[in-house]
């Protein structure tokens, strides 16, 4: 029986509850930045953290926002998810104890049914299960084992409870928490945060003195009602996720592999303070989706340099004391100036992720024989030109046999760890090729 992939699940969750929408997604992303411009106003100095969530909201991942009593956590979450039309989208909200109990979340047991049949169901109405966004303030306060149904909450979308199987709906959780319990299940629950942020308390005059202002004046969100539904919200999500089949946003191959070079750095930078820094492969791949959601959010329907830098919202703490946010800026800088500095070595990552992909064609249609590398040109205006000028061939000559790619990519000389890698990659995969085409 055939397995679905990640990307299918993810793409069947987006669009159980998907339904076309009347504006296009550049009059849906204004409307969301005019919805969180006024968050921003009513909760001062926390527009870093609300642009977190929108990364998160776009890429239907959760954020954990941690700090101390009193700067106000709970109020922030009220008002991002203020945003929203109520009409249509239902939030759930709850403030965790250690008395707590499934039927606090996921509703009680129906009782009549249990005693007719014998068979123990809940009652979903009203329960995180069928809220579209969840707030869970002080998360850590609540038991390990509600601690072990949100985990599996937040990574597949349901609770699993003996033979019984209950599907949420939940697009984005955010939770908060004034200290950190560590062991081994809230390290689990912590994983599946993508985004996280410490909330500073804040200590400038002038920041004190516009939030006296704001609470003398009072707030003011009741009176501009949130219009954003989840169909749209959906919409926008199945664009980062890349399952939509009106907008398309291109991830060339070669700023996928710069986006390796800069965490590669990033993470070998910080261990030098940190030993144990660590960023695991599914936290990197989900970066992906953050890349598009950058894009999509700057208007462009290609990944490109800036987005780089913002993979900080998710490879990053903000406001950590470790000051690692700093340290990856700085380290998408460094990398980028290289780069640009050293035009050979970028393209030869651009020449050098083109084979790749080539070769991944080649392996779903073996019997051509040759690998075409026309169809895989990232869309920016110098690549054709730069590839070109690396396999020294016309402009309508882009197919390879295998001896004579292999051959090609052998010809290049590397000056870098990073390139060799890819070149001696590409080599491997071309000699494994071979030996299936002979």
């Amino acid at each position: 029986m055939a397995t679905m992939s990640q990307r299918d699940l993810e793409a069947e969750s987006i669009y159980e509850y998907y339904s076309p929408v009347q504006q296009g997604h550049e009059e849906i992303i204004e409307a969301l930045r005019h919805q969180l411009a006024r968050v921003s106003e009513n909760v001062l100095g926390r527009e870093e953290i609300i642009e977190q969530f929108t990364f998160a909201l776009l890429t239907r991942n959760h954020q954990l926002m941690l700090g101390r009593t009193g700067i106000a956590k709970s109020l922030l979450a009220t008002e991002i998810f203020r945003i929203f039309d109520p009409r249509g989208v239902t939030t759930f909200m709850i403030k965790a104890s250690v008395e707590d109990t499934k039927d606090n979340y996921f509703g009680p047991i129906d009782i009549p049914r249990y005693r007719n049949t014998g068979q123990k169901v809940r009652r979903t109405e009203k329960s995180v299960l069928e809220a579209h966004f969840a707030f869970i303030d002080e998360i850590f306060d609540t038991n390990e084992q509600i601690l072990r149904d949100i985990m599996l909450l937040l990574s597949d979308g349901k609770l699993l409870e003996g033979s019984q199987s209950y599907k949420g709906r939940l697009h984005t959780v955010i939770a908060a928490s004034n200290y950190l319990r560590m062991n081994e299940v809230t390290e689990a629950v912590i994983d599946r945060f993508f985004f996280r942020a410490n909330i500073p308390h804040e200590t400038e005059t002038l920041t004190q003195y516009k939030i006296d202002r704001s609470y003398e004046r009072g707030q003011s969100s009741g009176l501009y009602p949130g219009n954003l539904s989840i169909e749209e919200i959906n919409y926008l999500s199945s664009i980062v996720k890349g399952v939509s089949e009106d907008v398309v946003i291109e991830l060339p191959s070669d700023m996928l592999y710069v986006k390796n070079i800069v965490i590669r750095s990033f993470v070998d930078t910080m261990r030098k303070t940190d030993p144990e820094f660590y960023i695991s492969p599914r936290r990197q791949a989900k970066v992906i989706d953050l890349l598009r959601a950058s894009a999509l959010l700057a208007g462009r329907n290609v990944v490109e340099e800036p987005d780089l830098e913002k993979m900080y919202m998710g490879l990053c703490t903000l406001n950590s004391e470790n000051g690692e946010t700093e340290v990856f800026r700085k380290t998408v800088r460094n990398t980028l100036q290289f780069l640009s500095a050293d035009q050979t070595v970028r393209e030869q990552i651009t020449f050098l992720s083109g084979v790749l992909n080539g070769i991944d064609e080649f392996k779903r249609n073996p019997r051509q024989g040759v690998v075409n590398l026309s169809k895989f040109a990232p869309p920016r205006r110098r690549w054709r030109h730069d590839f070109l000028r690396i396999v020294r061939k016309p402009e309508d000559q882009m197919v390879f046999k295998l001896e004579t790619l292999a051959q090609k990519v052998n010809e290049i000389k590397t000056s870098t760890l990073y390139v060799d890698e890819l070149k001696n990659g590409c080599l491997h995969e071309l000699q494994k090729l071979r030996r299936i085409d002979s």
